[in-house]
């Protein structure tokens, strides 16, 4: 046993199980029928299964120690069907709302409770829409879960007097280690569909062996129905709005087929008149059938738009998601090809497109022929509008599963290769336009439609509808520039693809391969040449210049094995920021001078406006905060000179605000006493000693007098903080001023040893290789350019910023990055939980694995230390620790480009 606990601790920290990564209750029942794959020594020695009690299999959504006596059966039935109605509720992973945050506050103090919880059970872990007095904390494993005994329980109030006397609870993680659980009751949150969703519980970790009083459990019962009534009034809101989307979109898609349906009366009346077909042409003929193809294609998109609306495919959580085995029917390829081929023959394009099917395509396949469509055509038409010298080549194969490539073959092949786990239809789109700059990579597959720059690059809503359908199929997509092809794997591209380093990019979706007929899969014709047509120099013959060919591929399977042709490098367009990103500006300097900030927090929109004023008057920048959450969160992120903090406040007050600040601060921050001046209209002498208390370092009356500002500013304590600030400011520009001159010293040694390569005749790949810049990816929970943004640029680091962990994990799925920085402090879901979701995927999906990846989070985070992090930084950023670490990862970037080019020109 001894052993076998080292082993669990020892095992690295595995994601829980959620509703939200499945798409059906098909898929649901097939995951709840599963084993859970890593049970812990808790849940194996005592997972109760209904029917076969003292079994070894367990499952992470089964209730370990269940009394059968007081609970009602588990059953993969009845939690497949509650599953559905919670993921309908549209609110597991969202972020904190203040209507619940005021509930749980609420109840604490009537209860005189430490914790108060909005708990929803999911497969394997407890979310927390809203948990007073557990901090950042959001979710915990559903094997410890108190509130899961309680949706099973018989009884409408669910309470633990004394968990050490309970046999179920005495061994239970979250008694025996924090928040140490001594007292528990908790309220079932009954939806209108009948299912218990979680429970609005209250938890001590002092014993209460009376339990609770009829009053009390009333009280709960009764904030318990506030909390579900909420829930149903969001979701709701939530349904409004998604459906509102889904009724423009049908309502224009049904004024379209009134149109359409002309057009394709008047073309039909066309082609049934014999005495004009007898003297049309064959390429007359093919025009008019190529109008009859387009029309029928755009019929079926605004019959599926209608259908969506009704509710044949159902919407949830912003995105369209279908059970892939419904929405699958037969799609024979070759059609389909032959479809894109008379479709975009007549879409204006500047350079030929040239299509390659390979021979281990099959011919039929079980999937979403519109979907695919749709996918191929926006990705063309994306290329056919930037791309102007060159070609554009659609390459459609199969990638066989990863355990069909040798080891060797593994090793050789770069980070963006993704290693499916089953074989896939993967299919490609390259072309030889200017490519992407690193900074748009953001915006890519998401819809930009207020970005008037969206119109015009990479970013509109073409590739946003790739992202929803392949999503829907359960597949992967993504891009990657051409020029990785020799940047990241110079010896296999010269053997194979025989083309030097060029501009453009490859824009790449798979979906998984299911065939009719297992069995015998229907191939096609034997590599037998489907259409050829050679390419013309002038613009308008390219506009007819596509060949459909099929050739052997490459023993390795690569996503961009394709023949390609180097094109000169174009210029890229700026495009303006989208509001969750901002690229980096190398004309902005380091102010060498700080500016004095305040922090307002109070609830009062007129006192907030008054004071930022008079603050403003005095050259101060000015930070507000609109209750206590909040303002504690800014709190943690920046030193201020001054503080000035409400008594009362919604969601935490200025005492709470002030006792955990200062606990963090103690902890975080221990070289710098951060001035906080409370305020209050009605706080009397014993409330102004219980701030004072509490960490406050003065108390003021409001409303405060504007000329009493400016005393404020100018007391011996703003000023000895101003000095320190001041201080540690200089450092910190020091510090990036001194990492710019490295880094323009190690760029001008490095064009140094260019012109040396160049001299001795090398091929432009060293040039190309040598010059290329590092990429950093910075998410912050935060839209100004912070200092450690400042620093990285100044390193010479090309970086990209977004906000939230949803763009963080599209970005790592993307590329490999030079180093990434990640804030635990993000809206939805922390960064640490971003970060296991990311290592899960890697682990699955892509073959090297993502270095370099930094947790900004408090050490006390226990979350942040095991999310497979390669390391952490504290808040606020110590620049000189930042520095030291930019630095470092320069050095691997560049040694390892060196090593590459070394190889490159010896083989």
């Amino acid at each position: 046993m001894a052993e076998e606990a080292q082993l669990a601790e020892e095992a690295p920290p595995t994601r829980a199980r959620t509703v939200l990564d499945y798409d059906s209750p098909s898929a649901v029942e097939s995951a709840l029928s599963e084993p859970n794959p890593n049970p812990s020594l808790y849940q194996m020695n005592s997972c109760v299964i209904s029917g076969n009690i003292g079994a070894s299999i367990c499952r992470d959504w089964q209730t370990p120690h269940l009394d059968p006596n007081t609970s009602e059966p588990e059953s993969i039935e009845n939690e497949v069907a509650r599953l559905t109605v919670l993921k309908e509720y549209l609110i597991l992973d969202s972020d904190r709302e203040e209507k619940f945050e005021r509930i749980t506050a609420l109840a604490s103090r009537i209860f005189d409770m430490p914790i108060c919880l909005v708990s929803l059970v999911d497969i394997g872990r407890q979310w927390f829409m809203s948990a007073t007095g557990l901090g950042d904390v959001r979710e915990t494993s559903r094997e410890v879960s108190f509130c899961s005994h309680a949706i099973l329980s018989e009884k409408d109030v669910f309470i633990v007097p004394e968990t050490f006397d309970d046999p179920r609870f005495v061994n239970n993680g979250l008694v025996t280690g924090p928040p140490f659980i001594r007292f528990y009751a908790g309220v079932p949150l009954k939806s209108p569909e009948g299912y218990k969703l979680g429970t609005f519980c209250i938890i001590d970790s002092k014993p209460k062996p009376e339990g609770l009083s009829l009053n009390e459990k009333q009280n709960l019962r009764e904030l318990a129905d506030m909390v579900m009534d909420a829930m149903v009034s969001r979701k709701k809101e939530m349904e409004q709005l998604r459906d509102e989307k889904t009724r423009l979109i049908a309502c224009a898609a049904h004024d379209l087929l009134t149109p359409l349906t002309g057009i394709q009366l008047n073309l039909g009346l066309l082609m049934e008149d014999k005495t004009l077909t007898d003297k049309l042409d064959s390429h007359q003929k093919e025009l008019i059938d190529t109008s009859v193809k387009c029309s029928e294609m755009i019929e079926r998109i605004c019959f599926q738009a209608i259908e969506n609306f009704r509710g044949d495919l159902v919407v949830r959580g912003g995105q369209s998601e279908s059970s892939t085995k419904e929405g699958e029917r037969p799609v024979n390829i070759d059609e389909l090809v032959d479809n894109l081929n008379r479709v975009v023959s007549t879409f204006p394009k500047k350079v030929p497109l040239y299509i390659e099917k390979e021979g281990n395509v099959p011919t039929t396949i079980l999937s979403d022929e519109l979907k695919l469509y749709r996918s191929i055509m926006n990705y063309l038409t994306n290329a056919f509008k930037h791309t102007n010298s060159g070609s554009i080549r659609l390459h459609i194969y199969v990638r066989k599963a990863s355990g069909s490539i040798t080891d060797i073959e593994l090793d050789r092949l770069p980070g963006t290769f993704v290693a499916p786990k089953s074989d896939v239809l993967v299919v490609e789109v390259h072309d030889t336009g200017p490519g992407i700059d690193l900074d748009k990579y953001t915006t890519l597959f998401t819809p930009n439609h207020n970005d008037e720059s969206a119109r015009r690059t990479h970013s509109g809503i073409g590739l946003y509808s790739v992202a929803t359908a392949i999503d829907s199929l359960g597949g992967e997509y993504g891009v990657f520039p051409r020029q990785d092809l020799t940047a990241t794997l110079p010896s296999l591209a010269s053997t194979l693809l025989k083309v030097p380093a060029a501009s453009g990019s490859v824009f790449w979706f798979s979906v998984p391969l299911h065939l009719p007929n297992v069995g015998s899969p229907a191939r096609s014709n034997g590599g037998e040449e489907l259409k050829q047509k050679k390419p013309a120099a002038d613009v308008t013959a390219a506009n007819e210049a596509t060949r459909i060919a099929e050739r052997k591929r490459p023993s390795i399977a690569r996503s961009f094995t394709s023949q390609t042709e180097a094109m000169e490098e174009e210029p890229v367009k700026k495009r303006e920021k989208s509001p969750d990103y901002e690229g980096s500006e190398e004309n902005e300097e380091v102010s060498a001078e700080r500016t004095k900030k305040v922090l307002i927090i109070d609830d009062s929109l007129t006192i907030r406006k008054a004071l930022s004023r008079g603050f403003s008057r005095l050259g101060f920048t000015v930070d507000e905060a609109e209750n206590g959450m909040e303002g504690l969160k800014k709190l943690k992120t920046t030193e201020y000179d001054l503080v000035l903090l409400d008594f009362l406040m919604p969601v935490l007050d200025g005492v709470d605000v002030a006792k955990k600040f200062r606990r963090w601060e103690k902890e975080r921050r221990p070289w710098f006493h951060q001035f906080i001046i409370g305020m209050s209209a009605h706080a009397n002498g014993k409330e102004a000693e219980l701030g004072i208390k509490s960490g406050m370092d003065r108390f003021m009356g409001k409303p405060i007098p504007l000329k009493s500002l400016k005393d404020l500013a100018e007391c011996k304590t703003v000023l000895e903080a101003s000095t320190l600030l001041d201080a540690r400011h200089k450092q910190s520009v020091s510090v990036i001023l001194d990492a710019a001159d490295r880094m323009e010293r190690l760029t001008s040694d490095d064009e140094k040893s260019k012109s040396s390569v160049s001299s001795h005749g090398h091929s432009s790949f060293s040039d190309t290789l040598l010059s290329a810049k590092s990429s950093c990816l910075i998410v912050e929970n935060t839209s100004e350019r912070s200092m450690l943004r400042q620093m990285a640029e100044k390193s010479g680091w090309k970086v990209v910023a977004v906000r939230g962990g949803e763009h963080a994990i599209r970005l790592l799925k993307m590329r490999n990055w030079g180093i990434v920085f990640i804030d635990n402090e993000l809206p939805l879901f922390s960064g640490s939980s971003c970060i296991v979701r990311f290592r899960a995927w890697e682990k699955c999906s892509r073959v090297v694995r993502q270095k370099n990846i930094f947790l900004i989070a408090d050490t006390h985070d226990p979350n942040a230390l095991q999310s497979g992090v390669d390391g952490t930084l504290g808040k606020p950023v110590d620049p000189i620790h930042l520095h030291r670490l930019l630095e470092k990862a320069s050095k691997e970037e560049f040694q390892c480009s060196r090593e590459i080019l070394l190889q490159g020109r010896s083989e």
